[in-house]
């Protein structure tokens, strides 16, 4: 189904990559579905990006966040099990990959009983990307992100700046184009961004 969207011009734009998600200590590997994949990036005029969920484990020897990255995935769902793996975590510096951190989802499921122990903790201070991600909001009965970034503000004790960050994170490495991207981030998200710390202000004004 997958190709023939590809492959049909009037459905092209509405495709912009593509995922697996399943419950990885349990389900056959991304290697298994290696022959569909490759088909899909031969159809798709792009190549068809991948945005693989992935190393939402703590077996160290689940193979998906390695094959993920063979495969160019642009951002690594969840991706906190390649804090066991140094060399993966350098190639996901190296290449620019995000990794789509999910600290309810993470929580709730039972793979952190301490969020301050999450791994994607540790890996935001050795200088890898990440952006603050839902995973299933419906599923556990709440909307949007906003519990996701309190629940990471305080359990990684993040400032400002750490805020920021992962909030424009979550535009450059969207599947948005580059025009919508420069769009967001010059005119949309400044003063987004105003209105919140005026908010903050507000409600916590600094002491004189």
């Amino acid at each position: 189904m997958i190709v023939e969207l590809l492959e049909a011009d009037e459905y092209s734009e509405m495709v912009t990559g593509f995922d697996l998600v399943n419950e990885e200590d349990y389900t056959p590997p991304i290697l298994d579905f290696i022959q569909d994949i490759f088909a899909g990036k031969k159809a798709d005029k792009k190549g068809m990006p991948c945005f693989l969920h992935c190393g939402e484990t703590h077996d160290r020897n689940n193979s998906n966040a390695i094959d993920a990255l063979m495969l160019g995935s642009k951002r690594l769902g969840h991706g906190f099990q390649i804090w066991l793996h140094p060399k993966v975590m350098q190639q996901v510096i190296e290449r620019d990959i995000c990794i789509e951190a999910c600290p309810i989802s993470n929580l709730l499921l039972g793979y952190v009983i301490d969020m301050r122990n999450h791994p994607v903790r540790w890996m935001l201070a050795r200088g890898i990307q990440v952006s603050i991600s839902s995973d299933d909001p419906t599923f556990f009965g709440y909307d949007g992100v906003t519990m996701d970034y309190v629940y990471a503000a305080l359990s990684w004790e993040l400032d400002i700046k750490d805020l920021k960050k992962l909030s424009l994170n979550g535009i450059h490495y969207s599947t948005c184009s580059d025009e919508k991207k420069k769009e967001l981030e010059d005119k949309v998200f400044p003063g987004k961004w105003n209105e919140f710390i005026d908010y903050v202000l507000e409600v916590c004004p600094l002491e004189e």
